[in-house]
């Protein structure tokens, strides 16, 4: 009978050391961030003026971000075009407000860029109103 008191002791005190293991490391894990960078494809149109341009632009945005984010984005920002043959590939970095956080924070470091194809020698994204 003692052995069996001291074991569900021993027990019950097992499982509290556990729960209070569990409750800190819940309690520290850090926030969850968004952030995506998504390269999409739009025709240039026959009107290469710059209405029409920012018009095509504007849909293909709304587009990737109805078709591919699964995030409410507070971040949209334009850091690539390129034309090839008839149509323009842009590279959009979307994110959130703690992905929106989290490149700031990494921007004032000066830790540099976390893609591996940015170079320093690459023009750096500078800020568009759509």
């Amino acid at each position: 009978m003692a052995v069996r008191i001291s074991f569900s002791k021993m027990a019950r005190g097992l499982v509290a050391g556990a729960l209070v293991c569990l409750g800190s490391v819940v309690a520290a894990a850090p926030a969850l961030a968004h952030v995506v960078e998504v390269t999409t494809a739009l025709e240039i149109p026959e009107s290469q003026d710059a209405s029409a341009m920012k018009a095509a632009l504007q849909q293909a945005v709304e587009r990737v971000l109805a078709d591919t984010i699964a995030f409410k984005p507070t971040m949209v920002a334009l850091t690539d075009a390129r034309v090839m043959g008839q149509k323009l590939l842009v590279k959009l970095l979307i994110a959130d407000a703690d992905g929106e956080r989290m490149l700031k924070d990494l921007q004032d470091q000066g830790t540099g860029s976390a893609s591996p194809d940015d170079d320093e020698s690459s023009p750096q994204p500078k800020k568009l109103r759509i």
